[in-house]
């Protein structure tokens, strides 16, 4: 019998050790990457079409402040395009355009059930984040000989020929998005997201304002950024009375990010024996 207490009592020792072990071995840091996909909606997109969405990437550092909200700290690249031809009603425009996006960006995070500080308390979680980010843009178009040119340069809205400042390719935007996330270990996690990036440029298709004059653009500043500016004339059109309206100037454009995540969480052990 006093084999048995003893071994009881060992037992009960060594169990409480492990939950006090397990009770506490935190992930508070966090590298990941994200890879995915990324459209936009805008003047040359009045709706999503899955045959624009390009390619995207991302870095970030997470800190895992509790088990319920993080920080988060990224680097991402995407790409955007759009064509108005992928449009009936904006086809006889035959606007087009694609941008590199660079961003940067922080973000927080909260997760609706416990998944952040303490590893494997829950083995999945649905999330919610919200952040705000600056972002490099560019956007660019094809001539008729398949040169690659920046549309910014050209004024197509009629920023050189009338003398306008021009848009700044550096600006701010806010993200707004939702994930689900999933460990595989103690150390890995990987998840899925999906973050709508609400900007405060209606250029990020170099399209807002209203038709400037194409002889004067013409005269001016050559052929490229005539027919540029009125792309429909490469179909045999005329061309449009100066001012009429180009592209919305009511609403700003809009790009999101969509992609599967991958992290390494960096975990640190407590063991706090209760005896």
């Amino acid at each position: 019998m006093s084999y048995l207490k003893y071994f009881l009592a060992v037992f009960l020792c060594c169990s409480l050790s492990f939950i006090s072990f397990a009770q506490y071995r935190n992930g508070k840091s966090e590298i990941g990457l994200l890879l995915g996909g990324s459209n936009y909606f805008g003047d040359l997109a009045p709706e999503i079409k899955f045959n624009e969405t390009k390619f995207s990437c991302g870095f970030f550092v997470k800190q895992n402040h509790t088990k319920f909200f993080s920080s988060r700290y990224q680097f991402a690249y995407a790409r955007i395009a759009a064509s108005d031809k992928n449009f009936k009603a904006n086809e006889y425009r035959n606007l087009s355009f694609f941008s590199n996006i660079y961003e940067l960006g922080y973000n927080a995070e909260f997760n609706f059930l416990p998944f952040g500080m303490n590893v494997l308390e829950k083995n999945s979680t649905t999330f919610v984040f919200a952040g705000f980010n600056m972002f490099y843009f560019n956007p660019k178009t094809r001539l008729l000989n398949g040169d690659k040119v920046e549309l910014r340069d050209f004024g197509t809205e009629g920023q050189v020929l009338n003398n306008k400042r021009k848009y700044s390719l550096i600006q701010p935007s806010i993200t707004l998005g939702l994930g689900y996330k999933v460990n595989i270990s103690d150390r890995w996690v990987i998840g899925t997201e999906l973050g709508f990036r609400k900007t405060f440029t209606d250029y990020l298709d170099d399209t807002k304002d209203v038709y400037t004059d194409y002889n004067a653009l013409n005269a001016k500043q050559g052929t490229n950024a005539a027919n540029l500016s009125q792309a429909q004339v490469l179909d045999g059109h005329p061309a449009i009375d100066a001012n009429t309206m180009r592209g919305d100037t009511h609403l700003k454009d809009w790009y999101f990010i969509a992609g599967v995540t991958i992290s390494y969480r960096f975990v640190t052990t407590f063991c706090n024996h209760p005896f």
